[in-house]
């Protein structure tokens, strides 16, 4: 897989480190949202991002005056389709890629949505994406989105993209704040993929 024209959002999750190494971009971009675990996953971006030799671009877009879920608070929003829910933010993530693409003269925006994204949210879906896709390319400018591995698990996302503990050891998927909680689906997610892999040990066994 290549993308040497794309820009990718590069959450310093498991499957953005992943698809990092993965589809090797000409551009990896960390938003800073206001979400409760910004700092951890700015840091967890650089380091990945500078382990795999690729340019990292941060923008800070402030939405914390409509966020909700985990990543917000610890109170979810009446209603809300899972704990962690924050709406519309893959909408807005890309939207806001999208742009730094246009000024970076790129022409796509890969983001690192898997197959169980979609079981939990509808902009984890290939229905999203396909719609999005189609909005943003009768923009100007023209941007295309991709979510390439979104038929895949974390757990084959990560074995297939090669991607070394040394670059997984930086990885953050806490919800809630800078260090791991250890009792959130982010971490709860992370924990299970690598028990599966055998890569690494679950912090509770650390």
């Amino acid at each position: 897989m290549t993308a040497d024209r794309a820009v990718l959002l590069l959450s310093g999750g498991l499957d953005s480190a992943a698809l990092l190494a993965l589809a090797r971009p000409a551009l990896a971009l960390f938003v800073d949202y206001g979400q409760r675990p910004a700092r951890a996953e700015g840091r967890a971006a650089a380091a990945v991002a500078s382990a795999l030799g690729t340019e990292l671009e941060d923008v800070r877009v402030d939405l914390r005056e409509i966020g909700g879920g985990l990543l917000h608070g610890d109170t979810p929003i009446p209603g809300a389709p899972s704990p962690e829910w924050w709406p519309y933010r893959n909408q807005l993530l890309v939207t806001t890629a999208a742009a730094v693409a246009v000024r970076r003269g790129l022409g796509e925006v890969l983001t690192a949505t898997v197959a169980s994204d979609g079981q939990r949210h509808a902009d984890g879906t290939p229905r999203f994406y396909d719609a999005l896709d189609a909005v943003l390319r009768i923009q100007e400018g023209a941007i295309r989105v991709r979510a390439p591995v979104i038929g895949m698990t974390s757990a084959e996302l990560v074995a297939a993209s090669g991607v070394g503990d040394d670059v997984l050891g930086w990885t953050v998927s806490c919800h809630r704040g800078d260090f791991p909680c250890g009792g959130c689906p982010g971490c709860w997610k992370r924990d299970e993929v690598l028990r599966g892999l055998g890569r690494m040990q679950p912090r509770d066994e650390q």
